[in-house]
């Protein structure tokens, strides 16, 4: 009874963002709806997909809406209303391990593309113990990459410091700034932006290599079996956003400019090349990324432990397009 609750819950606000979002091309049907889980960088290829119309090449045009974690993005997925989610692995991993029929199709970032911004008191992490950290949502993509590389750096995410939840980046800069925190998780250009600003940047995580789903597509068993030729299309228009970006400097970083709200030259170059540095363009999922994702959510999901990387994806879209030279076409 509670997850029909939450259901018909997310349903709803799914139709409260359908009235007030209104699409420029309709199906028949009800609207394809991509969830995206927050502005971040490594969630831009979605916009650039819409804004290149790269989808409508592939003649499908999903309807991107904007989520603050892929924790709620996950809740939404469940409803059926949201047909394809852009999320951290986390997310999914927690889901299908309690039920949900949430499966990953590819993984366009297999590493943790944030950096952890502290104020400008804290140069160490030994004067990070026993302060507040913030990340977006317990359970989200941002709460796994804190905890992953706190215990990295040998802090303990639990005894060692607070970690709060306050919603988007912007949220949390502006926590950061106002002094009611001590440190935040985010990504280009907003660790570039603070530290201009005084803030530290105690640690660029990706330079680290950690493997990690950081992007997934995901969707569900469901639709895979309903529309999978509507899953092959969706993944198309993905793959060569990621390699329009790789390829229109000058476009995609006004697309940054507009998504993400910096037009600083220094910090918007920056941002462009961190994206270059992250992207698997032909979005083959890092297992062991999925089996880091996998031992974290266990911490609060005792059930994943015993599951395997390979029971969180579904790969035969990627073989396909593998085998149909798809991804080789791309790179030239």
């Amino acid at each position: 009874m509670r997850r029909n609750h939450k259901s018909i819950f997310y349903g709803v606000i799914i139709s409260l963002i359908l009235c007030v979002t209104p699409s420029i091309v309709r199906s028949a049907d009800a609207p394809l709806i991509a969830g995206v889980s927050g502005p971040a960088l490594n969630m831009i290829y979605c916009f650039i997909a819409r804004d290149a119309k790269l989808w409508i090449k592939y003649n499908i045009d999903p309807r991107v809406v904007l989520f603050d974690a892929g924790s709620i993005l996950a809740q939404a997925m469940m409803s059926g209303d949201v047909k394809f989610a852009v999320s951290s692995g986390p997310a999914t991993v927690a889901a299908r391990t309690q039920g949900a029929d949430s499966i990953i199709v590819a993984t366009f970032v297999n590493t943790l593309p944030y950096s952890i911004v502290t104020a400008k008191s804290i140069t160490t992490w030994d004067q990070l113990r026993g302060k507040k950290i913030a990340i977006s949502r317990l359970g989200s993509g941002t709460d796994t990459a804190v905890r992953m590389v706190l215990k990295k750096f040998g802090m303990d995410p639990v005894k060692d410091v607070t970690i709060l939840q306050l919603g988007t980046q912007p949220s949390r800069i502006q926590a950061l700034h106002a002094g009611a925190i001590d440190a935040t998780i985010v990504s280009p250009p907003l660790d570039l932006a603070a530290k201009k600003q005084g803030f530290n940047i105690l640690v660029n995580i990706a330079e680290l290599g950690i493997p990690y789903p950081q992007t997934v597509i995901e969707t569900t068993d469901r639709f895979i079996r309903e529309q999978p030729q509507t899953v092959k299309l969706f993944l198309k228009g993905f793959a060569e956003a990621a390699r329009f970006a790789a390829n229109h400097k000058d476009e995609t970083k006004r697309m940054i400019t507009k998504y993400l709200k910096t037009s600083d030259p220094e910090i918007l170059e920056a941002t462009y090349q961190s994206y270059l540095q992250v992207t698997d363009y032909n979005g083959q999922p890092n297992l062991q990324g999925i089996r880091n994702a996998i031992d974290e959510v266990a911490v609060r999901v005792p059930a994943a432990r015993t599951k395997k990387p390979e029971d969180f994806v579904e790969l035969r879209f990627l073989r396909e397009l593998e085998k149909e030279g798809f991804f080789k076409n791309l790179a030239k």
